[in-house]
């Protein structure tokens, strides 16, 4: 539903704090590893990445979408939920490079640095980053075969689509001799929009098929992936090089399989046969947690264009790293000292392992990229210290190009050096992504708001304590979060009408574009007012909007409409006093 033509802000989306595929206890996948001794742990996770001397693990790349629904000032009644908020993505924003150990002959070299824990007595906060011995360039100049696969469908009307046509032209642009790209289109139906050719001679046409992409109906996204990899298929004999696929979408299936599994599936097939694929999010109502968990599987990447003019600069920096896979299968074994245990691992999907005993620790790691940033994987080891080795850390990855099977390893010890600046700050770093989603459940799950704010304002404190260089964004990030919960505090004993939340049919209108007698409303206690179309050629489509609301009135945000509300009965009226603006509903029970 539409009250004016201003864009439709970010939701406060509700989702779980799995960061990617859910950690779980079991067999490694990796080919040639070794079977696990009885007091070993196996963890599955996804995706790391890799560039010479520099390591930051993904799916999520970024945590954009995150921080664009935190700082909405149009969002200032709730505190946003932390589905997509991860620790790899965070730390990914952030150069964290450690030191390097020496030259590194082959892909992958560790090199491990450790500090003692700033907050704990008994814990050893350790730092693995890989050097490596690729010839980077090489990787990134080997042309490409581009599958991209566009959401069009209603949810995707307006800022998300110019957002999409912004980034394709911009790939567009970059790409080279030898590559080659076609365009998959999915909505209500799905087709070629645009058949594989070779870039060069061709980016007129190129550019006149991406201006050419118009908004249809549903979101048929499994279609829409099905195709895709179909078309890229079909494009490896034709291939000079790498093939991938790139869906560009704001992960809100409401057609076909629709669940994060079958997703994965496709995803996880696809790279199995020579295609990954790299999600690019858009939309004020973007599924953050859906798209982590897709994004995440073996060969695929995630990341989110906040804003006009990000696309230009996400695909200046990143598309040659974004596609440039070159390691699979990576397993990381963390074998601690004696009376030592890992306490916890951040920077890979999944967020840590909770009281994981003292035998090893082994994370297995689906694909690796290139990168220009320096995040990186780290773990706490808890224990008594007084011992110089902390432990041992090995990994094993399969060459995404030779499929050799190639290893190395490195010995955790206690610096006699200084600290890293760098492990320092990553430490923060982890300590903000704790503290901040700590804050949030508290917030959502206990409704403790002065809790919230308390946790906030005492990890604002330490940032701000802190020296590190880049941390002006985090800054910002935790006081405008602190802020928020401090108001939410304040407001903690005003009871707002429970019996306004629900689902309603529309019975009458008038004075507002867009709607039709029974069409469908939901408005829920996260904020959300979302309009499900039922009738004409707009059947389906379902429009997400956000509202602030008080005692009596409520105020359907980007626009300048304020409704005085009454609820009486089943019945639900809605009138602006200004203008006579009105929308009558009734409980929908079916």
């Amino acid at each position: 539903m539409k009250f004016s033509a201003t864009s439709r802000r970010a939701l406060m989306l509700s989702a779980c704090l799995s960061l990617a595929a859910p950690m779980s206890f079991g067999p490694a996948f990796a080919q040639d590893a070794a079977p696990p001794e009885d007091d070993e742990i196996y963890v599955d996770s996804q995706t790391v990445i890799v560039t010479a001397t520099r390591a930051t693990p993904g799916g999520a790349q970024d945590v954009k979408h995150f921080r664009s629904i935190a700082l909405d000032e149009f969002s200032e009644d709730g505190l946003p939920r932390a589905s997509s908020f991860t620790v790899e993505g965070l730390l990914s924003e952030h150069d964290l490079i450690l030191p390097s150990k020496g030259g590194c002959e082959q892909l992958f070299c560790v090199s491990t640095h450790a500090m003692p824990a700033s907050r704990t007595d008994d814990e050893h906060f350790v730092g693995i980053g890989f050097e490596s011995g690729i010839d980077a360039e090489a990787y990134r100049a080997e042309p490409l075969s581009l599958i991209a696969v566009v959401d069009r469908s209603g949810s995707m009307g307006g800022e998300p689509i110019t957002r999409v046509k912004e980034g394709l032209h911009a790939i567009v642009d970059q790409m080279r001799e030898g590559d080659r790209l076609g365009i998959v289109i999915y909505g209500s139906s799905t087709v070629v929009h645009q058949d594989v050719i070779d870039v060069e001679n061709n980016k007129a046409a190129l550019h006149a098929a991406i201006d050419g992409i118009a908004i249809n109906g549903s979101t048929y996204m499994e279609a829409g992936m099905k195709l895709g990899f179909a078309t890229a298929f079909e494009e490896l004999e034709h291939s000079r090089g790498k093939t991938r696929l790139m869906l560009f979408t704001d992960e809100n299936p409401n057609v076909g399989d629709t669940s994060a599994e079958g997703f994965m599936g496709q995803a996880i097939d696809g790279s199995r046969k020579g295609v990954g694929m790299t999600t690019i999010g858009v939309g004020a109502h973007f599924d953050g947690a859906l798209a982590t968990k897709v994004s995440s599987v073996r060969g695929g990447n995630l990341f989110f264009v906040p804003e006009e003019g990000a696309a230009n600069e996400l695909f200046a920096t990143e598309f040659e790293n974004m596609v440039g896979e070159v390691a699979q299968d990576l397993v990381i074994s963390i074998d601690p000292a004696d009376g030592l245990k890992v306490g916890a691992i951040y920077g890979v999907p999944g967020e840590l392992i909770a009281d994981a005993g003292s035998g090893t620790v082994t994370v297995t790691i689906g694909s690796a990229f290139l990168s220009s940033k320096g995040g990186g994987i780290f773990a706490t080891l808890e224990g008594e210290g007084g011992v110089s080795e902390l432990a041992e850390i090995s990994v094993a990855y399969t060459d995404a190009v030779s499929q050799k099977r190639e290893a190395d390893a490195d010995t955790v010890l206690v610096s006699s050096e200084g600290i890293p600046a760098n492990l320092a700050k990553a430490e923060l770093l982890v300590d903000q992504y704790v503290t901040t989603t700590r804050a949030l459940a508290r917030f959502h799950d206990k409704g403790d708001a002065k809790g919230a704010s308390k946790l906030l304002a005492g990890l604002s404190k330490r940032i701000a304590a802190s020296d590190f260089e880049g941390m002006e964004s985090e800054v910002e990030l935790v006081d405008g979060l602190a802020a928020k919960a401090t108001k939410l505090a304040h407001l903690a004993g005003r009871t707002l009408p429970s019996d306004l939340y629900g689902d309603w049919k529309v019975v009458r209108h008038r004075g507002v574009e867009d709607l039709s007698r029974g069409d469908l409303i939901e408005i829920n206690d996260y904020g959300e007012f979302i309009t499900e179309r039922t009738r004409g050629r707009d059947k389906g489509e379902e429009i997400y909007q956000e509202f602030a609301i008080n005692e009596r009135q409520l105020h359907i945000e980007d626009t300048g409409l304020v409704f005085d509300y009454r609820v009486r009965g089943d019945r639900l009226t809605l009138r602006n006093r200004l203008d006579g603006t009105e929308i009558v509903m009734r409980r929908d029970t079916t």
